[in-house]
């Protein structure tokens, strides 16, 4: 009866021991901002299930986190074209 919550990443469960808790009532519910293919496929089975909610994974989205990708991309354009290092930026894989 418990509740599945998943805010990281969607491959992190596993499709069919997910569907199979929820078909049987084992799990009480799933609630997801990612999914298990991106884009998500509106028809996918568990997303039929009437306990099971997807909500967009873009909680940190607002104007001045725009404006401040805009200047750190903006900036390392600059540096790029000026043949300057920069630092400001962390790659991740």
């Amino acid at each position: 009866g418990s509740y599945l919550i998943n805010i990281a990443r969607g491959r992190l469960l596993d499709y069919t021991a997910v569907f199979n808790h929820l078909e049987s009532g084992h799990l009480g519910g799933l609630g997801i901002d990612v999914a298990w293919t991106e884009p998500f496929d509106p028809e996918d089975p568990i997303l039929k299930f009437p306990n099971v909610i997807i909500t967009p994974h873009v909680a940190g989205i607002t104007e001045y986190s725009y404006r401040t990708m805009a200047k750190v991309v903006g900036d390392v354009a600059l540096k790029l074209h000026a043949g300057e290092p920069f630092t400001e930026i962390e790659f991740v894989n």
